[in-house]
């Protein structure tokens, strides 16, 4: 008995050893399947870079305001009605003239009276002249003339000025082009000093006023182009510029806004009130060369992005010795290396290989991971996620770039929007640029070039694979001599 179970669990053994065997030579190679897929890409083509600050408001009138009376008085007419458009000058009001017929009659039978006194006085003078009077008369009565004479001057000014009050107050006047929007006074009302008679809004010049982030403001300035949208005419779009800007902020969410007032050009068809959005240029350059964002990277100070290669081609990557997250360039790690590291091409036991075995006699935990590319290589060392529109690599070097048909190049850029940055040189046109697309490895997600993701849509090799982590998006190299052998092997 005891022999026929040995015999039987050898030929178990065996059976299961050719099983396994039969698994890793016949099983689909990711890294390669995945290196056929197809790169997502973009050509670099001229065009047009806007970079604008946007905010939202409501249309209103830059010119408003109330019309009052510098002096009281009757009006004799208004001109206007409630709607009526003016322009600057236009009359409004008219005044009726003031009735002082008996004060003037009353003036100038004083004036009379006056200027016949003078006449008894000079008469007087004469006649102590030549009836030999004294210098004490004719001093006194030289006196009395003056005084006369002084008497009529004063009556005279008093007339007059009641000749100019008896003349109608001048007409109101509209003080600028616009809409009478209110009426206040009616034909042959009294109106007081300073009271408001009309206001009226110029709806020719409209304008939007948005708030800005104090991080934006700085880079706001006074006739900036600004182009303004409306909600209610969603195929028309106006031009305008800043006309004002707030010296003061107001604090939201503690940080500070300031009102930014956008004129409109031109305002056929827009109405006091319509929803608006505005976004103020503040930097424009037309016909440069353009990627898309998401295709540069950037690392230290420097931009890249990944271009396809084909297969043969001889060009560098230039930094195939680039290293990151404990990564070691391509090359075996001694046997027995100590575990925790990562080896690219054969690295240290008890680490994460990118591709190639691992060495003979490594320590339990080594982590096979497949040679594939995703998505293009990006600068070794990148900072905690990623480049600005571009994706990191979180530690895989350079130098499996060329293997997924990929190879970086250096960039100078310029400016650029939401979508869109402007190459200023390291790319020509007609150039193709890889965009990076995001893929899922189970419990994580990484940016880089869609291509199988470690046999995902088969479902891949599990975390529990070799012991340590099993594979983790590729085939990698059986372990030789491993310390846990294939522990969960392939699932």
């Amino acid at each position: 008995m005891n022999k026929k179970k040995t015999v039987i669990i050898s030929s178990s053994i065996a059976v299961v050893a050719i099983a396994g065997v039969l698994a890793y030579v016949l099983w689909p190679d990711a890294g390669k399947e995945a290196s056929a897929a197809p790169l997502n890409t973009a050509i670099v083509a001229k065009g047009n870079i806007l970079n604008a600050v946007s905010g939202s408001g409501s249309v209103s009138p830059i010119n408003t305001g109330s019309i009052r009376t510098k002096e009281a008085g009757e009006v004799d007419q208004v001109m206007v009605v409630k709607g009526d458009v003016v322009k600057k000058g236009d009359v409004l009001i008219t005044f009726v003239a003031s009735d002082m017929s008996d004060k003037m009659k009353e003036a100038e039978k004083s004036l009379t009276s006056l200027k016949t006194d003078l006449t008894d006085k000079q008469e007087n003078y004469k006649t102590l002249a030549m009836n030999n009077a004294t210098e004490e008369e004719l001093a006194s009565a030289k006196k009395a003339i003056e005084k006369a004479e002084s008497d009529i001057a004063d009556q005279q000014e008093s007339i007059a000025d009641l000749e100019e009050d008896m003349l109608p107050q001048g007409p109101l006047t509209a003080p600028m082009d616009g809409t009478i929007t209110a009426v206040n006074i009616t034909d042959g009302e009294q109106a007081q000093n300073g009271s408001e008679l009309f206001t009226m809004t110029d709806y020719e010049n409209l304008s939007v006023t948005v708030q800005v982030d104090e991080l934006d403001i700085p880079n706001i300035k006074l006739d900036q182009s600004a182009t303004i949208t409306l909600d209610a005419l969603e195929d028309q779009e106006f031009d305008g510029k800043v006309i004002e800007i707030a010296k003061e902020g107001t604090s939201s969410n503690g940080v500070s806004l300031f009102d930014v007032t956008v004129g409109l050009n031109k305002s056929e068809g827009v109405l006091v009130g319509m929803s608006a959005e505005v976004a103020i240029t503040i930097e424009e350059k037309n016909d440069v060369l353009t990627v898309p964002i998401e295709a540069v990277s950037e690392m230290n100070g420097k931009y890249y992005v990944n271009v396809p290669v084909t297969e043969g081609d001889g060009s560098e990557t230039g930094a195939a010795s680039d290293t990151a997250g404990g990564q070691m360039p391509g090359g075996d790690a001694p046997a027995g290396g100590a575990a925790g590291g990562q080896a690219s091409g054969g690295g240290a036991a008890g680490g994460q290989a990118s591709g190639g075995e691992a060495p003979a006699g490594s320590a339990s935990g080594w982590q096979g991971r497949g040679s594939e590319g995703r998505g293009g290589t990006f600068p070794s060392g990148a900072p905690s996620g990623g480049f600005p529109g571009g994706a990191q690599m979180g530690g895989r070097s350079s130098s499996s770039s060329t293997a997924s048909g990929q190879k970086r190049v250096e960039v100078t850029v310029g400016i650029h929007d939401e979508s869109n940055i402007e190459i200023v040189s390291g790319l020509s046109e007609g150039d193709e640029v890889v965009i990076p697309t995001v893929i899922s490895t189970g419990s994580s997600t990484s940016s880089g070039q869609s291509q199988m993701g470690g046999m995902g849509g088969m479902g891949g090799f599990s975390t529990g694979g070799f012991s340590g982590g099993g594979f983790s998006g590729g085939t990698g190299g059986p372990p030789s001599g491993g310390g846990s052998g294939m522990g969960g092997g392939r699932q």
